[in-house]
């Protein structure tokens, strides 16, 4: 067998490689959050991970929109995909609006394809460094290594298919509260737990037999870049989901299920960093290329308009029927993901033009930057791509001032913020409710009913309709605040909530002296709650 004796070519240089590239950053992330990972944690300021998202997740969508869309000779190449495919989502997603089971079948297919996608990238670049380190792939190893990285992506597939499965692999601050939310098949437990050990056991022989294959061909060192590609899968999924399904709770943080969502984000950062690093060398090797500095400022200007520009265009503000917690937020991240997903299938082959530039580390001169005319369009889109960055970020900006001036108890300076935010599509009811209930608090019920009306048009919801209950019955309006607790009955509160607004509801009924509206009522309400004995002492009895 032949051994690759030549060096290996890296794109930016060994470490840029191995810490970017190739997920040494994350291992070593991952060392330290096996060691204090709780502490680190806890003391994480709330602005991090957005701000981190901004830098870094932000711009990998943008690379892959300058990569087809900034050139006419991509644009032509790939039309199918940036015309048709793109129209074809968005009309989707139009119609995800006005339809929950479609923008559920959305988001269902987004979280469903993100893992493959993730570890699509993380095989890729595993072949990648094979053979520019001059590695024999013969189509069997080359099977053998993509049926690895197959497997673990069907770990992942079983387990968050399961029966009564949670969605983790989120980043936070992507959910959404109720409406459009991510729906399993419901692979019974059993089942998927029989499925999950087979398909954990190849997975291991697929490792394996990799190895084997591929040690008897080239040296540890050439081998290493791929060798990191696939630690990075293990632990940015085959690990964590396979101690999940194994039923295990394992007190080291970063594999603890409980806290999945938040290392998970650092799961789509570290991929997000690799995505960068290897479309920054395939732009350094086209024409145009200016440096990195300009490279990054465009992707992250062009990737700021997909996450942005929808909310000014059918938030609440532009009447459209969802809030940014209703739904919206988590079917725009649906929409942005599947076209991005769909693009980066289309461009990313490891084949013609893409393997000279990537693989044989050559040039790509005949794609050299247009010239500059046309000033409308093209300025035109570039203006707008510019105002969603800035809206982006006055959107962080507001939501770290809303935060700080509400638990500091400065509730017209969170009001301020909360406004800001509703006029650049990031209306809450969220934060309209935990408004009008501080200002219930500070004996207000006039100003908090009108931000609770506010939180019950944007995301309608049983403790707002309780929290209603309360700025009427502080005024004195029975009536009223029956209805409004009334109202909260059969939406989704819990068993002693339930008989919480029932009890609060039929003693709201006996204010407004109408006990004939509050005896149904009592039968909602525990023998064993003190308030039951209360109002039976009134019942019947006008008031």
């Amino acid at each position: 067998m032949s051994t690759a004796q030549q060096r290996i070519p890296w794109l930016f240089g060994a470490w840029p490689d191995l810490l970017f590239g190739c997920g040494l950053l994350y291992a070593l992330a991952f060392g330290v959050f096996l060691v204090a990972g709780a502490e680190i944690r806890s003391a994480q300021p709330s602005l991090l991970f957005p701000l981190l998202i901004l830098a870094l997740g932000v711009p990998h969508y943008g690379a892959t929109l300058l990569r087809v869309y900034e050139q006419r000779r991509e644009r032509q190449a790939f039309v199918l995909f940036s015309l048709w495919a793109t129209l074809g989502i968005a009309a989707l997603f139009v119609v995800a609006l006005y339809l929950p089971v479609l923008a559920s079948f959305l988001v269902t297919l987004y979280l469903t394809w993100s893992p493959w996608h993730y570890s699509g990238q993380n095989y890729g670049l595993a072949v990648m460094f094979l053979r520019r380190s001059g590695v024999e792939l013969d189509p069997r190893t080359k099977r053998w290594i993509y049926l690895s990285f197959l497997l673990s992506f069907l770990l992942v597939l079983v387990e968050m298919h399961a029966a009564e499965a949670q969605m983790a692999d989120l980043p936070e601050g992507y959910g959404s509260e109720q409406g459009v939310v991510f729906v399993p098949l419901g692979i019974p437990i059993g089942w998927a737990i029989d499925l999950a050990a087979l398909i954990g056991a190849a997975y291991l022989v697929a490792c394996a037999v990799s190895v084997r294959r591929l040690r008897g061909r080239a040296s540890w060192r050439a081998l290493l870049p791929a060798g990191l590609l696939a630690m990075s899968q293990l632990l940015w999924f085959s690990l964590p989901y396979g101690v999940h399904m194994l039923g295990l709770a394992p007190k080291l943080d970063p594999l603890s299920w409980k806290f999945r969502s938040h290392y998970f984000t650092w799961i789509a950062l570290a991929h997000s960093l690799q995505y960068l690093w290897v479309t920054a060398y395939y732009a350094r090797q086209s024409g145009g290329w200016r440096g990195q500095a300009p490279q990054y400022a465009k992707a992250l200007v062009a990737g700021a308009a997909p996450w942005t520009l929808p909310f000014i265009l059918v938030g609440p503000q532009a009447f459209g029927p969802l809030a940014a917690d209703a739904g919206l937020a988590m079917l725009v991240a649906a929409a942005v993901n599947i076209h991005h997903f769909v693009l980066d299938g289309a461009i990313w082959k490891l084949k013609g033009r893409i393997a000279d530039v990537l693989i044989r580390s050559g040039s790509d001169t005949a794609e050299g930057s247009e010239a500059k005319r046309r000033f409308g369009w093209r300025h035109l889109v570039w203006t707008a791509c510019v105002l969603a960055l800035v809206l982006n970020v006055a959107k962080l900006s507001n939501e770290e001032m809303y935060r700080g001036r509400f638990a500091s108890g400065d509730i017209p300076g969170a009001r301020a913020a909360a406004a800001t935010l509703a006029r650049i599509g990031w209306d809450r009811g969220s934060v309209r409710l935990g408004l009008g209930q501080a200002l219930l608090r500070a004996g207000r019920p006039a100003e908090a009913r009108e931000q609770i009306l506010l939180s019950l048009e944007l995301a309608p919801r049983p403790e707002a309709q309780l929290a209603l209950g309360r700025s009427y019955e502080r005024e004195r309006l029975f009536s009223r605040a029956a209805e409004a607790y009334e109202a909260a009955l059969g939406g989704g509160l819990s068993e002693k909530h339930e008989a919480e607004a029932a009890a609060l509801a039929a003693n709201a009924w006996l204010a407004a002296r109408q006990p004939e509206r509050a005896r149904p009522l009592l039968e909602r309400v525990s023998p064993d709650d003190p308030r039951f004995q209360d109002l039976e002492e009134t019942r019947g009895e006008p008031r």
